[in-house]
């Protein structure tokens, strides 16, 4: 007994430990104070140095409706370490003009809570040049099936070329005249069923994250609807094969009045989604059809120095920006020549993912070493080729940047000037028979041995 105890114990502190470290790379961060009416008042909550997404449950707010929610992954590579911030923000929307207070709040990471101090924000007159940027609107209106309350499951495109996205959700849809009331029923027993069947094994999938059913009020064809969005991801088809999305069903407890006024009953009924077929198109014919992006891509490029010596390296950055599945966007195609010298890159990445669309950027951080005099146009040496969905053609995107080197010799005089040679100076006199000492696997070594130790002396001690 106890030792179930003191085995409780640790595991509460450690469990406690872990929450509290886990918090402390976590902070709470609020958007534009003063949004016009048709614009979202945005909270969000950013990590640091956390690489698997936790689950982020943002409060309600008063007379604020909670909308789209997205994701964010920005991977850097800074002396060598990996550098993790994720971003999971939420949308509110008004539905009138005027002040609204926000209260101190809450928001639930993997359980844990984080707190904020409360503040006050304004919406006002609408802006123009945003109205109908709603994210739902990237899907289409669901098909009406005569229904007051009906399941649907949408894709915002009916066709797409293999490696393009399209958006997909599943909302349950209840319109305010229905004389019914209802009830979710064993909701996330059956959202995994509905997933299983409808998540396609030749698609990759990029999801926002919904851990919990998003309200908000609609109009189709003219009548008022409630929206219950369960799930919302980008696919991107992988393979030359459609996109079967099966029928699914989703069981409600209906309450329905006997003959008495106060006796209420509650019966299970099942709601049938409509099955859909995603035709999957080839690419046009070209040499790189099976490594090619698809997608709509922009790109950007820095030099580090635009004129440098034979055998002095510069760093050249190529960052390819847009809209696709980042994840998968392949290297810059690059010439192999006797006037430059390319060394692997260092990558970074950032993706945003949110309910209509995956969009981001890939940066190559190349270290360039020249072998003689002249003037280089990158362009010459790197390409990348990509498929664009819209224009329906393969695009490529060439460097702009210069290099100029000049001084074939400098470079050598230096290095004879120096009379050194850095890490290679001597190599022939040093010692290789000694052998190499790992000190931090000899301090990880005793501290195992250290723990096996204290684990059988309490043993020995609860044994007594």
């Amino acid at each position: 007994m106890k030792l179930y105890a003191i085995l409780y114990i640790i595991l509460c502190f450690s469990n406690i430990s872990f929450a509290q470290d886990f918090l402390s790379k976590a902070e709470i961060e609020m958007g534009e104070k003063k949004m016009a009416i048709n614009e979202p008042f945005i909270i969000s909550v950013i990590l640091h140095d956390v690489e698997s997404r936790p689950s982020v449950v943002f409060p309600e707010i008063n007379g604020l409706e909670k909308r789209s929610k997205s994701a964010t992954s920005k991977v850097n590579s800074v002396d060598g370490e990996k550098v993790v911030v994720q971003t999971i923000s939420q949308e509110y929307y008004a539905d009138k003009i005027g002040l609204y207070q926000i209260p101190d709040f809450v928001v639930l990471i993997n359980g844990a809570k984080l707190k904020s101090v409360g503040t006050s924000i304004t919406f006002g007159l609408p802006n123009e040049e945003v109205a109908g940027m709603d994210e739902a609107a990237y899907l289409p209106e669901p098909e009406l099936s005569g229904e007051d309350v009906f399941l649907s499951v949408k894709a915002s495109k009916r066709s797409v070329y293999i490696r393009e996205g399209f958006a997909l959700g599943v909302s349950l849809y209840i319109a305010e005249s229905a004389p019914v009331q209802m009830e979710f029923y064993q909701f996330n027993e059956q959202l995994q069923n509905i997933l299983k069947k409808l998540r396609p094994a030749n698609c990759w999938e990029e999801n926002v994250g919904l851990e919990e059913i998003a309200k908000r009020q609609v109009q189709i064809r003219g009548k008022k609807y409630t929206e219950y969005t369960m799930y919302q991801a980008q696919l991107f088809p992988i393979m030359l094969q459609d996109v079967v999305l099966p029928s699914v069903s989703l069981n409600m407890l209906v309450v329905e009045k006997k003959n008495a006024v106060n006796v209420e009953h509650k019966v299970i009924r099942s709601f049938k989604s409509i099955p859909q077929v995603i035709r999957v198109k080839s690419l046009p014919r070209h040499p790189l059809i099976d490594q090619v992006a698809v997608g709509q891509y922009s790109m950007t490029e820095k030099l580090s120095r635009a004129l440098v010596y034979p055998g002095e390296s510069v760093r050249y950055e190529f960052k390819i920006q847009g809209e696709g599945n980042i994840a998968a966007i392949p290297d810059p195609n690059i010439e192999i020549n006797s006037s430059l010298d390319f060394y692997p890159p260092e990558r970074s990445i950032e993706i945003r993912r949110s309910y209509g669309k995956v969009s981001g950027e890939m940066g190559f951080d190349y270290f360039v070493v020249p072998r003689k005099d002249g003037t280089f146009p990158l362009g010459r040496y790197f390409m990348w080729v990509y498929f664009n969905p819209i224009q329906a053609k393969y695009d490529t995107l060439r460097p702009s940047k210069k290099l100029q080197v000049k001084g074939e010799d400098y470079k050598l005089g230096n290095i004879s000037l120096s009379g050194s040679l850095g890490l290679y100076e001597n190599l022939e006199s040093r010692d290789t028979t000694r052998e190499y000492f790992n000190f931090k696997s000899f301090i990880k070594d005793i501290t195992s041995i250290l723990a096996v130790v204290l684990i059988i002396a309490m043993f020995w001690v609860l044994r007594k």
